[in-house]
């Protein structure tokens, strides 16, 4: 058998490692891509299975596990990725009967990082007939960019099947243990610019852009509002302001956000692609992850000057992208731990491009969806997608119920695309102020604060195994308890091991509560025996 490959993860996949682990298995499936993929007529389940190893053979991420505990070149413990030998793509087999079941189990079921391949196929079958492939992908290996390639290659390898032809493919340049390895070779000097530009948005992040929202609850709301009128809007405001559209949602995004919060100064993160940064834009693998973005509302600016700044922030964005996520997130981190209180940035916001296809709506329209109970244990206060089709937007939005109730969810949608479509008008240009009237949120009171509780310590022999083990695993010196794990010098990528040396020593431990500001202390007061 020939020797595996292997390499780092590549940066882009550190966000979704981090998000898969910290949510309970159950709800996993929270971050798997599944799609309903049509079939050429005449297509047979023996075409679909040589198409799908075709692609394995071509595309190493097809056929690659991850070591989350492995070693890197500097002998510390580091996730990697593991390039398996070719071999048939296995698919499962379903008839329309049972196909609903089948589907929703190979969905939901979470991907077992270390053993298998990154996507799950279903054929579902009538009398034998083929009818229907369902493909179920892990985002750790996949964005958008890569997905459009591979459904394009397999388009073209079942159409050249049925029409009894050769398969036109487009050479594959560079696999993700080739991104890997440039990464790998990249110094602190290579990578300071990006870095220190990173280091300068956070510095001016505030601590908590829903701080004057922010309640006590465990729910989540999810809606989405499809607007047909609001493409032509945003096409036409980009083309006055001569920028992106993007530029013109991240704009009202931000005025929306600060409508609704009551700050000036407000921050989010937005999904980023690192290929044209990178270098390696055709690589099929994850290449995007969130970066955070300021916007400072104050002066009043009018909604020109907001679409200007904002298509700064995505050119600025665009061209520092290419940085290892797990810094940024240490960067926060360390901020937090600078100022003593956390930062907190988990507002998200996403462009997702769904043309050519219709959002077959010819008219405004509002669903309320099913509560996102799987993604409200991801970390995220709130996440705005923004789908663009051929004829419409689909604004999707989803947040927790700490920071936005059902109502104020409505209004958040439909005052954002009020604002767009107000400056449809060449002669409109609101100031942020009368962009707040327009939206129409009551202004919020300001922040609860009431004593803090202190934090529980944790017994010695606990605290001392903990502070061993982070020193150990991420080669530092000495590890003070009173300090974060991130703060102490801890590596978030390294929490895997650290959570699989605390249980070689006896103790039990989750990772998320790693990925706090907590003290290790207080930490080690939640460390509990393991069992076996």
């Amino acid at each position: 058998m020939p020797e595996a490959k292997s390499a780092n993860l590549c940066w882009g996949q550190h966000h979704h490692l981090l998000r898969y682990l910290r949510v309970p298995a159950p709800s996993r499936h929270e971050a798997h891509i599944g799609t309903s993929y049509p079939l050429p007529a005449g297509c047979t389940v023996a075409a679909v299975r040589a198409a799908l190893t075709h692609l394995v053979r071509r595309h190493e991420v097809l056929r690659t596990v991850y070591d989350l505990t492995g070693t890197a070149a500097d002998g510390r413990a580091w996730p990697r990725q593991v390039v398996q030998p070719p071999a048939p793509q296995p698919v499962t087999e379903a008839t329309t009967e049972d196909a609903v079941d089948v589907i929703a189990r190979l969905t939901r079921t979470p991907f077992d990082l270390a053993r298998e391949w990154p996507l799950r196929a279903c054929v579902v079958t009538t009398g034998g007939r083929l009818v229907r492939l369902h493909l179920v992908f892990n985002h750790l290996a996949f964005d958008d960019v890569a997905l459009d390639r591979l459904a394009a290659e397999l388009d073209e390898l079942l159409a050249a099947r049925t029409e009894g032809r050769p398969a036109v493919l487009d050479p594959v340049e560079h696999q993700p243990v080739d991104l890997a390895r440039f990464e790998e070779s990249r110094t602190e000097a290579d990578l300071e610019p990006a870095l220190g530009h990173w280091r300068d948005i956070v510095e001016k992040l505030p601590a908590d852009v829903f701080s004057k929202r922010r309640r006590a609850s465990e729910a989540a709301h999810s809606a989405s509002f499809t607007v047909p009128s609001l493409l032509p809007a945003a096409r036409a405001i980009a083309a006055r302001e001569h920028v992106w559209p993007s530029a013109v949602h991240l704009a009202a995004y931000a005025v929306t956000l600060a409508a609704y919060t009551g700050e000036t100064v407000v921050a989010h993160r937005m999904y980023t692609s690192q290929r044209d940064a990178s270098g390696f834009g055709g690589a099929v693998t994850c290449l995007s992850y969130p970066t955070p973005v300021l916007a400072d509302l104050g002066g009043d600016p009018r909604f020109s000057a907001v679409v200007k700044a904002s298509a700064t922030r995505v050119s600025q964005a665009m061209t520092h992208a290419h940085v290892p996520y797990d810094r940024v997130y240490e960067l926060i981190a360390e901020e937090g731990a600078r100022r003593g209180t956390p930062v907190r940035v988990v507002a998200e916001l996403n462009f997702l491009d769904n043309a050519p296809r219709s959002c077959r709506a010819k008219r405004d329209r509002y669903a309320v969806n099913a509560a996102p109970a799987d993604w409200a244990l991801a970390g995220s206060d709130s996440y705005l997608r923004i789908y663009e089709w051929a004829d419409g937007i689909t604004l999707a939005l989803q947040a927790l119920d700490a920071v936005m109730d059902a109502d104020a969810v409505e209004q958040f949608l439909r005052g954002y695309a009020r604002l767009v479509e107000a400056h449809r008008d060449p002669g409109t240009d609101l100031r942020v102020s009368e962009a707040a009237a327009l939206i129409g949120f009551t202004p919020p009171a300001a922040p609860r604060t009431g004593p803090t509780r202190p934090e529980p310590t944790g017994s010695a022999p606990a605290e001392r195994v903990l502070v061993d083990v982070v020193a150990e695993v991420n080669g530092l010196d000495g590890v003070d308890p009173a300090r974060s794990y991130t703060g102490a010098g801890g590596r978030v990528l390294r929490l895997p091991r650290v959570v699989e040396a605390l249980h070689e020593r006896g103790w039990s431990a989750g990772l998320v509560p790693f990925t706090t500001t907590r003290p290790l202390s207080a930490l080690a007061h939640e460390l509990v025996p393991a069992r076996g």
